[in-house]
């Protein structure tokens, strides 16, 4: 029974100017102003505490800006005026860059004593070790480095024209027609007849295949400038993204050590499903694209009781802080062709709130996105606003974001198994959710392999296509543990994450997300205290490395195989009940 009538529809009036574009037009250019005049005042005298907060504060009104953008994507605006926000949204964090980049040259030409004469009046270091980054570097570094971002800038945004540019024509049932790149790779894994997905599917990767060499070319120069990088600054490829992601080496390789022994086990799950298919073996694309028959539906109320009753056990907070956001109207659930595929959590960490966007169709998909979503809408709530010289983008861990989203989309799909009475129904969910967790430690895994046995290649000169792709199978038959008859081609081309110019080495830290955030879970039964342990954890998001806030709040040791290896212990089990389960 519904007992909460939820708005369908966000309410974006209360933040910044609301739909007054003039007036939020207005407030960018006051911003600009600000930033300028920080700009003069920089060029004559060395930025000290007050005015770096400043810049502090303005950098947070930006990131307001940011977030409120993203909204107005989703709505029926002019797409001339969202170019517009978006230009001036560049050009106001560049300027923050440029005022960061004068004061780091400006830092560099003092001796050591007049540079700790100057981080002594600065009561807040950490806006010190923000201008460097965590270590002060020579003036000719900052040069390189600077030339080496720009052109990886360059280079992304290469890669992106060509593959928005990219058709996929094809006849389906006698019909002529043309998709996108993002139109093609949605359908090939989602389209509701299995032989137009296939058919598009091999479309797509023949279309991939023509411009196969481009997409190569721009791959190893990307890596061949990081490489670049990693001499200059004297390190290893994966130790800015470990850095970013606040773990160390010995974590990752133990996490990934967890993966890898019981990969026997995990696999099981592939065999099961093709005898179901009445095969030895299903392809990658059988596996990831054929969807349960999961009848299940919930309304848009229903999905918000589900998910509320889910985490009413482990935190009564985190229930009564989602029924309050959507009685504000934080969530808009609206089926609109304005918005994209997905959805996004847009966060105002200033002002306390978050928005939700997403296409609700009431699907057990849809419901498990949204509590996904609201996870990261919590974990937002709780961080602390500090004074800081970078953009959140810039702090805020990916393995710490996926952390609360994960958590909370498995409790509620948990929830949702042990609630359902129909056995065929409840079998269907676990084995989507089983799907969707292999796809964390075996897609993703593979994706990981594939970078890094492409960085240590790279190091002996440029890969062809040809040996680029065999990398890429390689990569998957060892994640899948060779349970597949066929991988996924082209999978270099299709995931944007390896061509970010500010984000090598994207794929891990789902993995590592999802396998903390299922440990949690397991840590949360019963324990009375896991709530507070749990909030404070989220709310020194960026004041300590992951690494050290895990020890700090829950004294586990992350570079030890046991917690790892229970987390993976919680899906083994889910395999075992699915093949243990009735037809």
């Amino acid at each position: 029974m519904e007992t909460i009538k939820a708005q369908t529809r966000w309410n974006l009036n209360n933040l910044l100017y609301g739909f007054d574009l003039e007036k939020l037009s207005k407030h960018i250019n006051s911003i600009k102003e600000k930033l300028t005049d920080l700009e003069t005042y920089s060029v004559a005298k060395i930025l000290k505490e007050n005015e770096l907060l400043t810049l502090s504060k303005i950098i947070k009104q930006i990131e307001s800006v940011e977030s409120f953008y993203y909204c107005l994507t989703t709505e029926n605006v002019e797409p001339a005026l969202l170019t517009s926000i978006n230009g001036s949204i560049s050009t106001l964090k560049s300027q923050v860059r440029s005022i960061l980049s004068h004061l780091q040259e400006t830092l560099l030409e003092l001796t050591e004593k007049e540079f700790d004469e100057w981080a002594s009046g600065i009561n807040e270091k950490r806006l010190v070790t923000d201008v460097f980054r965590g270590k002060r570097i020579r003036k000719e570094e900052v040069n390189k480095l600077s030339f080496a971002g720009e052109t990886l800038s360059c280079m992304q945004e290469v890669y992106e024209q060509i593959r928005n540019n990219l058709v996929v024509r094809m006849n389906l049932v006698d019909e002529e027609i043309e998709l996108t790149f993002s139109e093609a790779n949605h359908s090939a894994m989602s389209h509701s007849d299995s032989s137009k997905r296939l058919l598009i599917f091999k479309e797509l990767n023949r279309s991939l295949g023509k411009q196969a060499n481009e997409f190569a070319s721009i791959y190893n120069q990307m890596v061949g400038l990081r490489l670049n990088e990693n001499r200059i600054r004297n390190v290893h490829y994966l130790d800015e993204s470990l850095k970013w992601n606040g773990i160390s080496s010995t974590t990752l390789n133990v996490m990934w050590d967890a993966v890898d022994s019981k990969s026997k086990e995990l696999s099981e799950f592939l065999k099961i499903k093709a005898k179901e298919a009445g095969k030895d073996k299903l392809t990658w694309h059988e596996l990831m694209s054929t969807p349960e028959d999961v009848s299940l539906n919930f309304t848009f109320s229903q999905a918000i009781e589900g998910i509320i009753k889910s985490l009413q056990t482990i935190d009564s907070n985190i229930s009564e802080y989602i029924k309050e956001g959507i009685t504000k109207g934080w969530v808009d659930a609206e089926q609109r062709k304005t918005k994209p595929f997905g959805g996004f959590c847009a966060p105002f960490l200033a002002e306390g709130e978050s928005r939700i966007s997403l296409s609700y169709d009431n699907s057990i998909d849809s419901a498990r996105r949204l509590a996904h979503e609201l996870g990261h809408a919590w974990h937002f709530q709780q961080m602390k606003v500090v004074p800081s010289l970078r953009f959140s983008e810039e702090t805020f861990e990916m393995t710490m974001a996926e952390t609360s989203s994960i958590f909370f989309e498995t409790a509620f799909i948990n929830y949702v198994i042990e609630d359902t009475q129909d056995e065929s129904i409840k079998k269907a969910i676990l084995g989507w959710k089983i799907e969707r967790s292999l796809n964390y430690l075996m897609s993703i895994r593979g994706a990981f392999l594939f970078e890094n046995a492409f960085y240590e290649c790279r190091k002996n000169g440029q890969l062809d296509v040809w040996q680029v792709e065999k990398l890429s199978q390689q990569s998957q038959e060892k994640a899948f543990g060779n349970g597949l008859s066929e991988y996924e081609p082209y999978v270099w081309i299709k995931y944007g994450q390896f061509y970010q110019a500010d984000v090598p080495f994207y794929n891990y830290p789902y993995s590592f997300g999802f396998l903390l955030s299922i440990g949690l879970l397991e840590i949360s039964k019963g324990n009375e205290g896991f709530c507070k342990k749990f909030q404070g954890f989220l709310s020194e998001t960026g004041m300590l490395p992951l690494e050290q806030l895990i020890k700090k709040h829950f004294h586990l040791d992350l570079t030890q195989p046991e917690f790892w290896q229970r987390s993976i212990l919680s899906l083994i089990k889910d395999i075992n009940q699915y093949k243990n389960s009735g037809s």
